[in-house]
């Protein structure tokens, strides 16, 4: 069996990568956020609103209210179409990029890149895993957090006592997740092949082959106790913030509404940032197989190289006809 402890991530060198396109991660990732940030003007405004038409009859702050809600979310959509056009034009050079650099170190591995058949999954699925760890995570990371943070903060002015409601919930949720990493890296090993000459080999190999579906197994269990344990949380925890609240002080119907589409903005944030953590955990592989491939020495300047024999009669050589005799 392989090591159960995963590769660290070469995030120096996965970083590097991103220097070309810097700008235009900048220019994404702050449209992404000003979409999100945006997010919060219909949950607010929509509170105020069904205040001023219950309890006032208002009906023409209503309307101003009704057309903020409609401009915000007119701005927020196309921040994120913006945003993804950004996202479409920084991973189309990320792939130019790191694929030419592993076309370089194919070559150099001086092999026939047509009849290797490894090679074409490196150049789609494996420099795609870089991109989702690069591009991608910026991103949706971004996004998610700056949605957490802002919903949690919003909620925590309107009604501190919510976030007393909404932290043990968060905190099961990590639990959870935490709880079933250490099965996903052994889920994740590759028994190995012993010696063929070996008579036992076979029986070894089963054996390791049984551990993994255990493992897989395992993994599966919990896979799906924290997805849908998480997705459980995030409905029961809106819900729990508006109770909490109800019974913490005589709060109007809209203000209600607010805090409601509030908490389902934070748990939303934090249950996607749960899965991000969970997708970070199955990319090391790819990762370490582009940037092997892109390190490949000169193979063929290797097979080039002169041996010790031709060195030595090279020297007899030049020896023999610095004295005027014909060479060897």
């Amino acid at each position: 069996m392989t090591d159960s402890r995963p590769e660290p991530m070469p995030w120096r060198r996965v970083l590097r990568l991103l220097r070309p396109i810097r700008g235009g991660l900048a220019a994404m990732v702050g449209l992404s956020v000003g979409g999100v940030l945006l997010g919060l003007v219909p949950p607010l405004a929509l509170g105020v609103l069904v205040n001023a038409l219950v309890e006032y009859g208002d009906k023409t702050e209503a309307t101003y209210l009704a057309i903020a809600i409609a401009a915000a979310i007119a701005f927020e959509a196309g921040a994120y179409i913006a945003s993804d056009a950004l996202y479409a034009r920084n991973a189309g050079r990320l792939y130019l990029d790191l694929r030419v650099q592993m076309f370089d170190g194919a070559r150099r591995r001086g092999v026939d890149l047509e009849q290797d058949s490894g090679l074409p999954s490196r150049f789609i699925s494996d420099a795609e895993t870089i991109e989702r760890v690069t591009v991608w995570v910026l991103d949706s990371g971004a996004m998610l957090l700056v949605e957490f943070v802002s919903a949690i903060t919003v909620l925590a002015l309107l009604e501190p006592l919510t976030v007393a409601v909404v932290a043990p919930l968060l905190a099961a949720t990590w639990f959870v997740t935490r709880r079933m990493q250490e099965p996903a890296a052994s889920a994740r090993q590759t028994p190995q092949l012993d010696d063929r000459d070996d008579p036992e080999a076979r029986g070894r190999f089963r054996a390791a082959c049984e551990r993994l579906l255990s493992a897989e197994v395992r993994y599966g269990w919990l896979r799906a106790a924290n997805l849908q344990g998480s997705g459980g949380l995030a409905k029961l925890g809106p819900i729990a913030v508006v109770v909490a609240a109800a019974f913490a002080g005589s709060y109007r119907a809209g203000t209600l509404i607010s805090l409601y589409l509030l908490a389902q903005r934070t748990f939303w944030g934090f249950d996607g940032l749960v899965d991000l953590s969970l997708d970070m955990q199955s990319v090391r592989g790819a990762i370490a197989r582009c940037f092997a491939l892109i390190d490949t020495p000169d193979m063929r300047l290797r097979c080039a190289r002169p041996s010790a024999l031709d060195v030595r009669w090279a020297a007899e050589a030049g020896a023999l006809r610095a004295r005027g005799a014909p060479g060897p």
